[in-house]
């Protein structure tokens, strides 16, 4: 996964390249850690020295950078002059507008290199200012924005939501909730119950932006095939998949803006196939949990935040199994990231659950993941 997926490339590497650029020094790609937008450089150097030899005056170091900006952007970049009484003439840039969109102040090379995902951000500004007021979403990414634009782009999205067995819950207060896992019921469950009192609002910005769109939903059936979970809620196999099923046909009633609900090992897969791909995506974040520290920084931080359900759901287990059983729910999200891309044309997942674990739908495949605020603890 490139590290500029995220169209960001920090203000000191910005400062290096720019500054080999305007002295023609050669510029170590490898050491800063940008060979992956290389091309995108020299063909910035080259447009470069193009403007140079053609604007006799410069006012100040970076300014020939800075009129490619408004060039790129098509506006106006709020230059003003230092009151400071030094020989040498000094400005400050104010861009500020353009962190609003972005989520961040971005560095003149990211402006400059990423322009083309960066407008698109522009465009859908207000879109995805409305999906998160109205449908209470969390905070989007810039990475994600892109990646969901992208699919829009393509024509009619595919928007799945997951949906979490009919588990036991009580409610704690301030709108919040906690699972205690005691038995299975055959209702919407949780995050079906979410799903339905936020649809409508999240139907209506996508109908204003004239964004076409079918919405499916699937509980997971998968984790019938738990023994340790069938025990936990007092379930044989196929009394938790009956109840599904129920779930299933109950949302679909409840809610007519659902084009589809079913579940998802049934509609996507088989048990005997599921469980080879889930065996596979073990292995994967496994290898990637012992070789990539950054990764491991991210799980530990991700089984941090899910240990009260954890502990809700498993009392007994020491913490060398509860990040056993984080990589297993891992490799069932990325299972279902890769189902979900094979399966499901322009697919697009709106998530209700904990949105830390969207990171997992992206292990193999490139699928936008937006998630709901939690409601749950």
């Amino acid at each position: 996964m490139s590290q500029y997926k995220n169209i960001f490339v920090n203000s000191e590497v910005s400062k290096i390249v720019l500054k080999s650029i305007i002295e023609n020094k050669k510029i170590n790609f490898k050491k800063l850690g940008i060979l992956g937008i290389k091309k995108k450089i020299l063909l910035l150097k080259k447009k470069y020295y193009i403007k140079k030899n053609k604007n006799s005056e410069i006012n100040y170091k970076y300014e020939i950078f800075w009129r490619m900006v408004e060039e790129k952007y098509n506006k106006k970049v709020n230059i003003v002059k230092r009151s400071q009484k030094q020989k040498e003439k000094n400005y400050n840039i104010i861009y500020s507008d353009f962190a609003n969109v972005v989520g961040y102040l971005p560095s003149l090379l990211t402006l400059l290199i990423f322009d083309d995902q960066i407008k698109k951000l522009i465009k859908y500004e207000n879109f995805f200012k409305d999906l998160k007021i109205l449908g209470d979403f969390d905070n989007i990414s810039s990475e994600q924005k892109i990646s969901f634009i992208n699919k829009i782009q393509k024509g009619k999205i595919s928007i799945i939501t997951p949906l979490c067995p009919d588990y036991e819950h009580v409610y704690i207060g301030l709108g919040l909730y906690k699972y205690t896992f005691n038995k299975l019921n055959d209702g919407l469950g949780l995050i079906g119950k979410r799903l339905i009192k936020i649809i409508n609002k999240i139907h209506k910005v996508l109908n204003d932006y004239k964004i076409p769109f079918e919405h499916i939903t699937y509980y997971g059936d998968f984790e019938a095939y738990s023994k340790e979970i069938c025990k936990r809620v007092g379930s044989t196999e196929k009394e938790f998949i009956s109840k599904l099923k129920l779930s299933s046909k109950l949302i679909k009633k409840s809610v007519k803006e659902i084009n589809f609900a079913g579940l998802l090992v049934e509609e996507l897969s088989n048990k005997k196939k599921w469980n080879s791909l889930c065996r596979k995506n073990k292995k994967i974040i496994q290898t990637k949990l012992n070789s990539d520290n950054n990764f491991k920084k991210l799980i530990f931080d991700i089984l941090s935040s899910r240990m009260d359900l954890y502990k809700s759901w498993y009392p007994n287990l020491n913490k060398k199994k509860y990040i056993n059983l984080l990589i297993k729910q891992g490799a069932e999200y990325t299972s279902m990231g890769d189902l979900f891309s094979e399966k499901i044309k322009n697919p697009v997942v709106f998530g209700l659950d904990h949105p830390k674990m969207g990171v997992f739908y992206n292990i193999n495949v490139n699928i936008p993941v937006l998630y709901g605020k939690p409601k749950y603890v």
